[in-house]
Parts: structure tokens; sequence; C-alpha cells
């Protein structure tokens, strides 16, 4: 069997940029050469829409994964080599997911189910990552049972987004009291602008609160950039976006270092170098038409 890292992108709160942050980590990790699965665990369905997967139309998705009743192997449904990406696979959600925290709730040992949906394909994948929902809730913590690590992005602009660390790092230390080994890879500042007083106090904050957690805070933050709004309305990550203004070079180049940084032994591709490999992959389709 492989040997298989699962890292959950978890956040209280919603609009921390977690899906942005799944949605770029992918397909570097994939272009790297790293077989790689994207989960999407969150009921809007934010990171199958970044790839321009439309759940309404799925036969199959986490939901029927996850069901109490007549549940499907994960591997149907999964959407092989996403957006063009080789190495790229998706399991996609959509707004049935709503009522996933209350079904596994109701189930006995319900929050292990996800667990025992990814052991069975773990070993066809170097990296699992999870897009998780944005609050600690079943399926957050479903998804924490099966993680070996956690990226937790934390919005800069948002002094609440600061404040929920407190709660996932209190449910992460009562998971591992009793079966869990999951533990937080880095906490990674997003929608930072150092010009504004309001994110240096929240800065500040978040150093502090991360010293008294004991939890490393990565040097590469993502800075705001109109980029990564102009990803979500393209359908696209914003790593793939093909558009070379200012802007998105350094979004693209923060996403790249970001990820350089978790993951330093990976030779990551440059964003320029990702761009020249769809292009030349693209060729024989276009030929082919």
């Amino acid at each position: 069997m492989a040997d298989t890292t699962i890292t959950a992108i978890a956040a209280q709160k919603g609009g921390t940029g977690k899906t942005a942050l799944a949605g770029s980590l992918g397909p570097l990790l994939a272009y790297a050469g790293l077989r790689t699965l994207l989960v999407d665990l969150d009921q809007q369905a934010n990171l199958s829409y970044a790839f321009a997967v439309n759940p309404a139309e799925l036969d199959r998705t986490v939901v029927d994964v996850l069901a109490p009743l007549n549940a499907v192997p994960a591997e149907s449904a999964i959407l092989p080599n996403v957006h063009g990406v080789p190495g790229l696979d998706l399991l996609p959600c959509d707004e049935r997911a709503e009522a996933l925290d209350t079904q596994l709730r109701s189930e006995t040992m319900g929050v292990y189910k996800l667990s025992d949906a990814l052991e069975s394909i773990r070993g066809q994948y170097d990296r699992i990552l999870m897009d998780c929902p944005p609050n600690i809730g079943e399926l957050t913590v479903s998804a924490l049972l099966a993680a070996d690590e956690i990226i937790c992005p934390v919005n800069m602009g948002d002094i609440n987004a600061v404040r929920g660390l407190s709660r996932l790092t209190r449910t992460v230390e009562k998971l591992n009291k009793r079966d869990a080994k999951v533990g937080f890879k880095s906490l990674v500042k997003v929608n930072t602008d150092d010009r504004e007083s309001r994110q240096r106090l929240n800065s500040d904050a978040l150093k502090k609160l991360a010293q008294r957690l004991g939890l490393s805070v990565a040097r590469t933050g993502l800075r705001s950039r109109a980029a990564w709004g102009t990803a979500v309305t393209q359908d696209v990550p914003l790593i793939l976006l093909e558009e070379s203004d200012r802007g998105t070079r350094e979004a693209q180049t923060d996403i790249h270092h970001l990820a350089h940084e978790l993951w330093p032994e990976v030779e990551f591709l440059y964003p320029s170098e990702i761009k020249v490999e769809r292009r030349r992959l693209a060729e024989p389709r276009k030929a082919a038409a």
C-alpha cells in the first residue's frame, strides 16, 4: 500500500479561504508527480464548482458514499483528471451534504464512515486533501479522524477567524485523547495586506495565540489579490488561471512558495511551467478536434 498522507484543510468558520487553498494545492501536488485526490466536504460544493463540476449533473457524490443505506464505494463517485490535470481526482459534494451532520450523529460510529471510505482507496493516492465544512460539526470531526495533518487558513481581515482557532484546537485535543492521531501542520495567513492597521493587529494576535497553543504559522502568507476572485468567477483554481497580469502572477507565486514551505521535499513546478505543460497537453486534443 502506498504511503498516503491525508490532509484536512479546516477552519472554524467560513470565508477563511479553505476551498481556494485546497483548489490550488491539489494541482501543484499533481503536477509534481504525486497522485492526488481532492475531497469536497462542504455542502456548498465550492471545491467542485472550482473545477467546473456541476453537482446537479452527477449521479454520485460523497453524500452517496456516506449514505446511511445503500452507500456506494468512494471509487465509484470519483472524477478523474479534473480540469485536465493528470493525476488529480475529485470526490465531489452536493447540497444534500447539509443533512450529513445529523445523519452521522444518529448512526452508531457514524463519524468513522469517512475514514472507512477513504481507507479503501488511499493506496491509490500519494496525497488526499479534504476541504472541510466551515464549522466543527460531525462531518469536520469525521475528516479530522481520517486525517494525518491539518492545514488551517486564517483570514487576516477577520478577527473572528483568529478567535475561532481555539475551538478547533480544543476539538483536536479531545479527538487525540481518544484514538485520533492528527496534528496541525501549519496555520496559513490568507487575504493578507500589511498596509491595513487592523491586519497588523490580527497578525500580532495570531502570533501570540499560535505561540500559546504551540502551533506553527507559515512564513508565506497569501496576499489579497483580485485574481482569487477572478478564479472563482471562471470556475478554475487560481494556480490554473491563464491570465498573466501582475496580480495573478503574484498570487500564483504566493501559493507556489507556500506549497514548497509546507512540503519542502516535493519538487513543485513553477506556475509558468504549469502553463507550458497545460498547453503542451492541450495540443493533441486540439489536433484531434
